[in-house]
């Protein structure tokens, strides 16, 4: 089927405008309070609903991230995501990102420990690289990720294109060739360990 190069660009150009730096995970500072999620292992995916960024994100979820580690110190789990402002692959805490969203979730991938923690280990070597805005079409390895990309990718690498948590991974009218939040928690590969809404 060919691609209607015009509506992917349209897409582009109308996500790029409307969609304020910074909105994604975010919502004017809000401060949204959720109970601390308990049970959780490195390569358990997390999720959040913003509002605002559902205007133009297909799906009710809009961002996602992974469980890296625990930080003792810190006695808070740490997330990797690709975050748009700054532009980065960046770490930051669970509590930190629950904060952002009303609506909260946390998957588990159907898969083994092992690969799970190959996909963080895939996540954290993307540190530092920038944000892609090219939310219509998605790659294992690349120079840039946005933020559901960063997390399907991992899941990939890791299992060598065994663990596919993209629910619609070909071309489709909503969500293009790209892969958003709603497809990684729609996919049978993956399951709810928590949720919470404030």
């Amino acid at each position: 089927m060919k691609k209607p190069i015009g509506i992917l660009m349209a897409f582009f150009v109308v996500a790029t405008f409307l969609h304020p730096v910074g909105a994604i995970g975010s919502l004017g500072g809000s401060s949204y309070y959720h109970p601390y999620p308990y049970g959780l292992k490195p390569g358990d995916i997390v999720i959040g609903h913003n509002p605002l960024s559902s205007i133009i994100i297909p799906g009710y979820w809009t961002h996602t991230g992974m469980i890296a580690y625990y930080d003792y110190n810190a006695g808070d789990w740490v997330v990797v995501e690709a975050w748009d402002d700054p532009s980065e692959v960046r770490l930051v805490y669970l509590s930190d990102f629950l904060k952002r969203y009303d609506t909260v979730a946390v998957l588990r991938v159907r898969t083994t420990d092992s690969i799970r923690q190959a996909a963080v280990n895939f996540a954290l070597q993307q540190l530092g690289k920038p944000y892609d805005w090219h939310w219509y079409t998605k790659h294992v390895y690349g120079n840039s990720y946005y933020c559901s990309e960063l997390v399907w990718a991992a899941y990939m690498a890791a299992s060598g294109g065994t663990v596919d948590i993209d629910a619609n991974p070909g071309w489709t009218l909503k969500y293009l060739d790209g892969v958003a939040p709603q497809e990684i928690y729609d996919d049978s590969d993956t399951y709810v360990i928590y949720y919470d809404s404030a």
